[in-house]
């Protein structure tokens, strides 16, 4: 297992050179079902929510209890409310504004998770499968894509790799926004990791951050220290760097969500892990468990790939039942924790 802290400060040198940073060139490389909905070669766009209900829907009838909690199969009504929920809650405006979401991948992750869907070598830092970009280069790009939407697309999303390794992105493609853009929202997502570079650059992201029109979602890698390095391929000592960094970030004024990959070892243990992992989210923030969504993993072209890759590694994805780990955090451990008031919230009404 790699020191991914060491593992950042390796990949900053290579991806940022004088206010332009390495997006990773997305175009053919196997990113189901992103690969249907490419821009460009380094832009690409998310739905993040598509079900046919949902979007002939009433505005007040996306927002009942209908839209929440599990489906017949097991999973997810709404597979991701974020951050189309998030930017219209905190934005006060309608939630078919945002569903459209601009999305680039900074071509560096400090991670090697074993599921992941972005091919290894997209985040390798290697200029051979990126290029260089200014933040008004990106902007430009998006005020293109936008005009040219037949739909509303009002989200930049910055996502990777992992974009914390180099904050200056976050913060040039906000401020490039707010001068040509302002009534978007940005979105960033993150594997809350990177602890020295967040707090090297921390009086800037706080200006950024605190800003109602921008949304952060950290993707914690597992349940327990053992669990996180299976599946991230860092050193164990790092898991609980995750909470610290969630913390700061809250600290900052970050409107903060969370995701966690629906894999835990050894089934026979899967509510002990899920439950302790409960208890490391609320000694951050009490309500963080709510603002969480676990994710379902799929077999997409290249995430099949680096499944072999980590398998070979000694890392192979668990057997324990995804739809197990769903009823286990959303039925049981949940419900044992939080009033039925606050189980009926979507998760940008959770407060922190």
């Amino acid at each position: 297992m790699f020191n991914s802290d060491q593992r950042a400060q390796i990949l900053r040198k290579k991806i940022i050179k004088d206010n332009v940073y390495l997006l990773a060139r997305i175009g053919g490389a196997g990113q189901d079902p992103g690969e249907r909905k490419i821009l460009s070669d380094y832009f690409r766009y998310k739905d993040y929510v598509d079900d046919q209900k949902w979007m002939n829907s009433s505005e007040k009838e996306k927002w009942s209890r209908d839209f929440l909690g599990l489906d017949e199969s097991g999973f997810k009504i709404t597979e991701f409310q974020n951050p189309t929920y998030a930017a219209a809650y905190r934005l006060k405006r309608n939630l078919s504004e945002f569903t459209k979401v601009f999305t680039m991948q900074v071509a560096g992750c400090n991670y090697l998770c074993n599921y992941c869907f972005v091919p290894r070598e997209l985040n390798s830092g290697s200029e051979k499968y990126g290029r260089f970009f200014s933040a008004e280069e990106i902007v430009d790009d998006f005020l293109r894509i936008e005009n040219e939407s037949k739909t509303p697309m009002n989200i930049i999303r910055i996502s990777g790799g992992e974009c914390m390794i180099i904050p200056e992105i976050i913060i040039n493609v906000y401020a490039e926004m707010m001068k040509r853009s302002p009534e978007s929202y940005l979105w960033v997502d993150t594997n809350l990791s990177t602890i020295e570079i967040i707090r090297e650059h921390r009086e800037k992201l706080k200006n950024v951050l605190s800003q109602k029109n921008v949304g952060v979602v950290g993707c914690f890698k597992g349940t327990v220290k053992e669990d996180f390095s299976l599946i991230s391929g860092a050193e164990e000592k790092l898991f609980k760097q995750q909470f610290e960094v969630a913390k700061i970030l809250i600290d900052l004024g970050a409107d903060l969500y969370s995701y966690i990959p629906a894999y835990v070892y050894e089934e026979k243990f899967a509510e002990e892990k899920l439950e302790s992992f409960l208890s490391e989210l609320q000694k951050v923030n009490k309500n963080l468990p709510l603002r969480l969504e676990m994710l379902k993993i799929e077999d997409f072209p290249a995430a099949k790939i680096n499944f072999e890759l980590a398998e070979k590694e000694g890392r192979a994805v668990p057997k324990t039942s995804q739809k197990l780990v769903f009823d286990l955090w959303y039925n049981k451990l949940l419900a044992k924790y939080y009033p039925e008031e606050e189980l009926k919230k979507f998760c940008c009404e959770v407060e922190l």
